[in-house]
């Protein structure tokens, strides 16, 4: 398996990821422009000790963007305290 690292670059916090943290059991990060869905969703479990239950993905002009619902009984408020940006 590649590096999470390579493969997640970087948290997006907008106020829309916010509420879907809070609301939605969602985290939302710029990923590699070549990820595959199951590629993000691995890294995202190896990082965070988290399960993922779906991934969805966007292309905007600031790169590609994941957002990854975590499954029941995994909190993304916790998995973020842990990444520190939150």
């Amino acid at each position: 398996m590649v590096n999470p690292y390579d493969i997640i670059k970087m948290p997006w916090i907008t106020e829309k990821a916010m509420e879907a943290r809070t609301g939605g059991n969602r985290l939302e990060f710029i990923v590699r422009r070549s990820a595959k869905k199951s590629e993000i969703a691995a890294a995202v479990e190896k990082l965070f000790d988290a399960e993922v239950a779906k991934v969805n993905v966007r292309n905007t002009k600031n790169g590609k963007i994941a957002s990854v619902r975590l499954a029941d009984g995994y909190h993304a408020d916790e998995a973020a305290m842990r990444l520190g940006a939150f």
